[in-house]
């Protein structure tokens, strides 16, 4: 019981006689009992901090805390006391007092567990889960069998790292590709900028093949953290610097080792757009900003590729019609632009050639790349147009090639990424097509996001 502090000498009988009714559950019993005796032992901090847990227990949050104060008054170096007042101040949502009540008793005791676990929880409320991970991994140092500890320890920890980053490490072709490019591209004067560094897969391939260093930048510090553990791990730590800081956030006379400057830049920032989490930006900042004159980019290039498609069911993630004899289709107003499918679970049939929707070159000013584009796309097969399907190609380099173009029947290149996503625009309402037909579409980017707009081939009218 927290209330009776953390040594033997101050327990009485009454004291073990009153949790033990707490622990049956005869809350107003116990309360009766812990007045009962204060009434003859008024300055006991033992009998004032059961009587706080028994009030606490009864769901008098405002007595307790008034209890536990008295407690803290008469035991003020007692840092179980601390520790209920802050459980008192985090069922209250009072999130900062709590953890300065832990801080206080961690103070007195800076391996009371108690404690760590109430910082750690507060450090969580608070987001600052890098350090709260520290003090789980702490409590698991100092008591290796405490349960919630290695149980928090595991939530956190799965919070702390997105989940694609696994799949995406774990993807094949993509690892092989950019390794390949990194070794073609990499001597011995090689200094490289990794932007968006993630776990340091990348980082680590480039001081593998022999870069004289690697700056490795990744904006979430958690990530950060998480990275700089694995590249310790791998043996790599002084060939590798890990700034916790967006690449926009660089100061190369700070950041950077001395008179080091990147020549090569390396990067896995894309989504199935290709700018979506800002690459366009990205590369040109490091290029102009970060790097040396004539530094060379992996990847050097990327296509954004669109094709007509069926799909009934994709349709029907993202769009509503009748059901059950009700016409549902005011539900549109509010459906997603787009939606995603992941990895290998595309089905759909093309009703078109693939077509490009934007060429990107990042290794030229951002300014230069279109950002609007008009088509006209013939129909090669007949069927119910659902929407446009899009995917992206990146050119690592003169030789090595990426790309998810979805299985729309003949397979998938030997390049295919499966960690990344395919999208598709869908058309609400669908538009039933005849091969031979032509299908306007208007193609257009803010160097951050898509936008597609596709014509009714009979009205002129662009969908929704």
């Amino acid at each position: 019981m927290i209330g009776q502090g953390r040594g033997g000498d101050e327990e009485t009988s009454p004291v073990v006689a009153i949790c033990a009714l707490l622990k049956a559950g005869n809350v107003a019993t116990a309360i009766d009992q812990c007045r009962q005796q204060l009434a003859a032992e008024p300055q006991n901090a033992v009998l004032w901090a059961t009587l706080g847990s028994a009030l606490a227990a009864s769901g008098d949050i405002n007595e307790a805390g008034k209890s536990l104060a008295r407690a803290i008054t008469y035991a003020p170096s007692e840092p179980a006391y601390h520790v209920q007042m802050g459980e008192l101040y985090a069922r209250l949502q009072r999130v900062a007092d709590a953890a300065a009540c832990f801080e206080r008793a961690l103070a007195l005791a800076p391996e009371y567990v108690p404690a760590l676990h109430g910082r750690a929880n507060s450090l969580w409320a608070q987001g600052n889960l890098v350090a709260a991970r520290h003090t789980l991994q702490q409590i698991v140092v100092l008591d290796g069998e405490d349960a919630f500890a290695e149980r928090n320890l595991r939530l956190l920890s799965g919070r702390l790292v997105e989940r694609w980053h696994f799949p995406m490490v774990s993807d094949g072709p993509r690892n092989v590709r950019y390794q390949q490019a990194l070794c073609a591209a990499i001597d011995h004067d090689s200094v490289v900028l990794d932007v968006g560094a993630g776990t340091g897969l990348l980082s680590m391939m480039a001081a593998r093949a022999g870069a004289r260093h690697v700056i490795a930048c990744e904006s979430n510090p958690a990530m950060a953290e998480v990275a700089r553990e694995i590249i310790a791990h791998n043996g790599m730590a002084d060939k590798i610097t890990v700034l916790a800081k967006s690449s926009f956030q660089i100061d190369p006379r700070i950041d950077f080792p001395a008179n080091l400057r990147p020549n090569l830049i390396v990067a896995e920032i894309f989504d199935a757009t290709v700018i979506g989490e800002g690459a366009l930006a990205s590369f040109e900042h490091a290029r102009t900003r970060l790097a040396g004159d004539g530094a060379r980019i992996i990847p050097a290039r990327a296509r954004l590729h669109g094709v007509l498609i069926e799909s009934d069911l994709l349709w029907r993630e993202g769009a509503a019609d009748h059901a059950c004899g009700f016409d549902l289709r005011m539900l549109n107003r509010y459906r997603p632009d787009c939606v995603g499918v992941e990895a290998h679970g595309f089905q759909g049939i093309a009703l078109s050639d693939d077509f490009t929707l934007f060429d990107f070159d990042f290794t030229v000013d951002a300014a230069r790349s279109p950002t609007q584009n008009a088509l006209e796309i013939e129909v090669t097969r007949a069927g119910m147009c659902h929407g446009v399907a899009y995917w992206m190609r990146l050119q690592l380099d003169d030789e090595r090639v990426l790309d998810n173009r979805p299985d729309l029947g003949a397979g998938v290149s030997d390049g295919y990424c499966a960690h990344w996503h395919q999208m598709v625009r869908l058309l609400v309402p669908a538009i039933r097509v005849q091969r031979g037909m032509r299908i306007r579409i208007q193609a257009q980017h803010n160097h951050h996001a898509v936008a597609l707009s596709v014509f009714d081939p009979v009205t002129g009218l662009p969908g929704c």
